[in-house]
Order: C-alpha cells, then structure tokens, then sequence
C-alpha cells in the first residue's frame, strides 16, 4: 500500500469511528451519523482507487479488507434511516464490524504481492465486487438477527424481533443472490484462466462457497421455520459475523505498525 492510499485509508477509520460515535447521540442527532460517513467513505474510496491505479488492469490482490469496509459504508449510508424502529442498532453493529476490519486492515496488511496476468480480466473484479457487496449485506443480515435477540437494545425502540428477523432475512437473500453471482464469475475466471472452474489452492474462492452454503443453510431454515426464532437469530447473528470474519482472513498478513509520515 502505497502511504498516500494508507493515509486515506486511516483517514477513512477514523471517520467511520466517528460515525459510529455519533449513532450513540440522542435521537434529535441521528443525522449526524450519516453526515459523518460521507467524508469517511470519501477517503476509503480514494484509497481504494489509488490501489486500484497501481495495478490497472489487473486485479490489486488482497484489496478485500480495504475495499470491504467501503462497501459496508455505503451499505450504512443508504439502506436505511433512523426512522426504521431499530435500525440505529443495526448501524451501530455494522459500523463497528467496519470499524474493526479497518483497525485489522491497518495493522495486518497483506499488500506486498504484485497482481498476476491472470487477473486481467472483468471476471475477476466482478468476483472480488459481487463478493463484497455479498458480505456486506450478509454482516447487516448479522446485525438485524442480533437485533432479533431477547436481550437486544433494538426492543427497547419498539422493533419486534420477528420483524427484525424477517429483516435480516431479507439482507440474507440479497446477500445470497450476489454470492451467487460471484460464484459464477469466479468459476468462469477460474476455468478461462486455470482451465479448471475451481481452484481448490485458493481461499478466497473456497471461502466464498464456504459462505455460499452457510447462507443457504441460513434461508432453508428460515422458510422450513424446523427452529424457533431465537434460535435462527443467534444462529444467523453469531455464524453470520463468525462467516465474515473468517473469509477476510485471507486478506491479512504478519502483523506490522502503519507507517506515516
């Protein structure tokens, strides 16, 4: 990572921070919230395409944990508002999962790989984006389900936790659908590329079928209704961020200090 792109990237964090910091204001301060992700997701996308610049036109390799939390910020900016009983308990949820990826992002990067020719091709950025934004929904899929929990804040704003659930399951489907899609385009990728539609040696496509499967686990529980409510909420809750967190991995490395200027 270059250090412009690195200091936009911290930039970003801290502007998601506050962002965050402010969704725990007063309702009357709802919008600031919003206002405070616009410069955050400013930044995060100016590093993203400066990584993007460095390697055009082949795919930046391990850009998922920077480009990640930019997708969830648009994600926080647009799906909702703070009229929506319990959606500023999803946003907080959201927006400290983003948080989080950046603080790891930061401290764990794994950017010192050049991209590979096979990577030029559309395939592989439709891949890496369509994967994305599938995770992003799929943490505010997480985020509605733990607003589904019995001890959860979002009951206290008037939220029912069936509707929270339904919610939830409607960012999973989403989130599933472009999965999907990535899927596809990887496996074309893998094919034109390796001759082959898996490459079993890489985990970021692995981890995208682990995924793939975890949320179509997720949907036929939900329609066949065989578990209660609350039993589907932390299942989607708790493996839904577990399913996030472990198909970052691949998009860190040893740990080391930021270096700025």
């Amino acid at each position: 990572m270059s250090q412009l792109a690195q200091i936009a990237f911290l930039c970003a964090g801290l502007g998601y921070l506050a962002a965050l910091s402010a969704s725990f204001l007063p309702r009357r301060w709802a919008l600031l919230s919003s206002v405070l992700l616009i410069p955050a997701v400013g930044c995060n996308l100016v590093a993203v395409g400066l990584r993007y610049f460095q390697a055009w036109p082949m795919l930046p390799m391990h850009l998922g944990a920077m480009a990640l939390p930019l997708c969830l910020g648009l994600l926080a900016m647009f799906s909702g508002h703070g009229s929506i009983p319990g959606w500023p308990v999803a946003r907080r949820i959201s927006l400290g999962a983003t948080v989080s990826l950046v603080i790891a992002a930061l401290f764990f990067p794994k950017d010192f790989y050049l991209p590979f020719l096979k990577s030029k091709t559309l395939l592989a950025h439709a891949f890496l984006w369509f994967s994305l934004f599938a995770k992003g929904c799929c943490a505010l899929s997480a985020a509605w389900a733990l607003c589904a929990w019995p001890f959860g804040n979002a009951q206290a704003e008037g939220v029912r936790p069936a509707v929270a659930l339904q919610r939830s399951m409607r960012w999973a489907a989403l989130g599933f659908g472009l999965w999907t899609v990535s899927m596809f385009c990887g496996e074309l990728w893998c094919y034109l590329g390796w001759g082959t539609p898996v490459v079993w040696e890489d985990p970021a496509l692995t981890l995208t079928m682990a995924g793939w499967f975890f949320y179509a686990c997720v949907l036929h529980l939900h329609l066949a209704r065989v578990w209660n409510l609350q039993a589907r909420a932390v299942f989607v809750g708790l493996g839904g961020l577990l399913m996030l967190a472990l198909s970052c991995l691949p998009d860190f490395g040893p740990f080391r200090l930021p270096v700025l200027p």
